[in-house]
């Protein structure tokens, strides 16, 4: 604990503990809210349009009986649907934000329609297109609110790939990372990883034709050219970069906000230090700010965290708040007032 009483947080080390992460096992208690979050938030559907015009569906969380200071979207990770992080978004909406949770095509509540359901329509049209409502919706209180991008995993992995990213005035990643196979630490996780994206997702498909929840250990089923374009990039040196059918779309350099990029000190399955640091350096020549902040368990009283425990409830207690504390002490407009 530092001399105000906040958790420590430290630059990003390369001597991080292993612990393994596992994938999110989806319990009554996970989505069950706080008593007094469902007392001050209201929670209705939206079906949205992503960039390329498919249908996605989602949810707002309103603050109930006062007033909206700012906007804020919550991009899943892949493989977990919206309703994991639903906790976290009436914890926001409780403090004032009107908050978005939405599902990527093809997962959760989103159906697949015609066209393509890949990991480039996710990050590009899907991403883009819950931007832009909650462009929108910070343009219907009498003058324009700040937008937050809170970012998991994908969610966070996605935006040099978002159209419109001016429009975001601050953004918290968590676990997200450029997902080049030798980002990961020497040895077994290398191995598995490499593995992973050359060898299992690639045979899953070709039997299966997606990639069963199971096979990823958990989580829900994936789309087969979803598993593919992870694949694909995975074992590029560019990742999605040097994705042809991505041309046009990598502008990172239009961000203007303030960012904070998380990494997780027991994440090394999912979000190691390193892959983390790559997806930051995608910002380099951007306009805004970019802060790279490590969370260690003991910091907050957690014996783990790893990539999936920060949207979890226990998490309500101490790092939800600094998660927030921190990316509003940067920029104080969120608060309002």
């Amino acid at each position: 604990m530092n001399s105000h009483g906040h958790p420590t947080v430290t630059p990003t080390s390369p001597d991080i503990a292993h612990l393994h992460a596992q994938l999110p096992q989806l319990g009554q208690a996970d989505m069950q809210p706080e008593p007094e979050a469902t007392r001050t938030a209201v929670m209705h559907p939206l079906n949205f349009d992503a960039s390329d015009g498919h249908p996605v569906h989602g949810h707002w969380f309103e603050p109930n009986h006062r007033p909206t200071h700012a906007v804020a979207v919550i991009a899943p990770a892949t493989g977990v649907p919206q309703r994991y992080y639903h906790g976290f978004a009436r914890w926001l909406a409780h403090r004032g934000y009107s908050v978005l949770c939405f599902d990527y095509r093809g997962m959760g509540a989103t159906r697949a329609s015609a066209g393509r359901t890949g990991m480039r329509e996710w990050v590009r049209h899907d991403l883009s297109g819950a931007l832009q409502a909650a462009h929108a919706r910070s343009l219907q209180h009498g003058h324009t609110l700040p937008v937050l991008w809170v970012g998991h995993s994908l969610g966070g992995n996605g935006l040099p790939m978002v159209e419109g990213l001016d429009r975001i005035d601050a953004a918290i990643t968590v676990g997200s990372q450029f997902g080049y196979w030798k980002l990961w630490p020497r040895g077994w996780h290398r191995t598995v990883t490499r593995v992973f994206f050359q060898r299992w997702v690639p045979v899953c498909v070709r039997l299966a034709g997606r990639l069963p929840g199971w096979a990823l250990g958990g989580g829900e089923t994936l789309p087969g050219a979803a598993a593919m374009d992870w694949s694909r990039w995975g074992m590029s040196p560019g990742y999605f970069k040097d994705d042809p059918a991505c041309a046009g779309w990598y502008q990172p350099q239009k961000f203007r906000g303030h960012m904070q990029m998380w990494s997780i000190d027991d994440d090394k399955t999912f979000g190691p230090v390193e892959a983390v640091d790559g997806l930051a350096a995608c910002f380099a020549e951007s306009a805004g700010v970019v802060e790279r902040l490590h969370l260690h368990p003991q910091a907050v009283g957690r014996k783990a965290v790893g990539h999936f425990g920060v949207f979890r409830k226990p998490a309500a207690e101490r790092i939800w708040p600094m998660l927030l504390q921190h990316i509003e002490a940067k920029v104080p407009q969120l608060r309002g007032g």
